[in-house]
């Protein structure tokens, strides 16, 4: 059974080949061993990759002007964000002065 369809692990260019050769059987053996979206680590908890803005009360925010992504980049947008606030990975920001403009970029894959 092959877990990395679909998937790609990227080595160094400048990896040995003797790692190289190491490498590439255990990683493809231990493939169900990572996780490839938050969606996989459930269990862990958010509090270890918890991102909070320290914004001094005197601070002036310069706040960019709201961009259209357009229907097909506003649909890939939420359901990405909705994956990520189901798996408890992100959640509703209090500081909504702060926010930005979503960027999307293509995978190498086209998605």
């Amino acid at each position: 059974m092959d877990l990395f369809i679909g998937r790609t692990i990227k080595l160094g260019a400048s990896l040995q080949q003797a790692h190289y050769d190491v490498l590439t059987p255990t990683l493809t053996t231990n493939a169900d061993l990572f996780a490839w979206s938050a969606v996989d680590l459930p269990d862990v908890d958010p509090q270890v990759a918890i991102h909070k803005l320290s914004i001094y009360k005197e601070a002036k925010y310069i706040s960019q002007k709201k961009r259209k992504l357009g229907e097909e980049r506003w649909l890939a947008a939420k359901v990405e964000a909705e994956k990520l606030l189901d798996a408890r990975f992100i959640a509703k920001a209090h500081y909504s002065t702060w926010l930005s403009t979503v960027v999307l970029v293509k995978k190498a894959n086209g998605k």
